[in-house]
């Protein structure tokens, strides 16, 4: 029983696309982590989304890395001057965002890229597997596969990344 290996699914916050793990993983719904993260993207190596993946790969013994995005996650596609209207709408002030740019608080120095992410799928998803191989500690004998799900007409495209 305890030398059951795992695999972690690196996902966007669509639940519509579970139905679609079993059968790229190959796995049964109890032998997966699911990681849920709006976009499902890997901004920085030593992120608090990098660090769950690091941990559930040695703690959960992890062998197989699967991120899993819906070609239409809402996450991919956030505009952020909507997203800044929001934020002005609760109070936040475009000094905040101005003092957080100059204090270079986020990498690239624009904390509104930062929060809107990438709108390009095959980039998140490939820069993710990158991302995961290329990670220092990340063991060279855990494999990264990356998938687009288009739940619309239930099929899904399979990125390179393999180690």
């Amino acid at each position: 029983m305890g030398n059951i290996k795992k695999a972690l699914v690196l996902t966007g916050i669509n639940r519509e696309i579970e139905r679609f793990f079993a059968e790229i993983t190959k796995r049964k719904s109890e032998d997966l982590l699911i990681i849920n993260s709006y976009g499902a993207e890997i901004l920085q190596g030593y992120s608090s989304l990098m660090r769950n993946i690091i941990l559930a790969v040695y703690l959960d013994k992890i062998e197989d890395i699967y991120i899993i995005v819906d070609k239409y996650d809402k996450g991919c596609s956030i505009n952020p001057e909507h997203l800044y209207a929001h934020m002005e709408k609760e109070g936040i002030k475009v000094e905040v965002i101005q003092t957080l740019n100059y204090i270079k608080a986020v990498g690239g120095n624009d904390v509104m890229k930062w929060l809107s992410g990438s709108s390009n799928i095959e980039s998140i998803v490939q820069n993710n597997i990158d991302f995961i191989k290329k990670h220092p500690l990340i063991p060279r004998s855990v494999k990264v596969h990356g998938y687009i799900v288009n739940k619309e007409t239930s099929d899904y495209q399979t990125l390179s990344g393999v180690k």
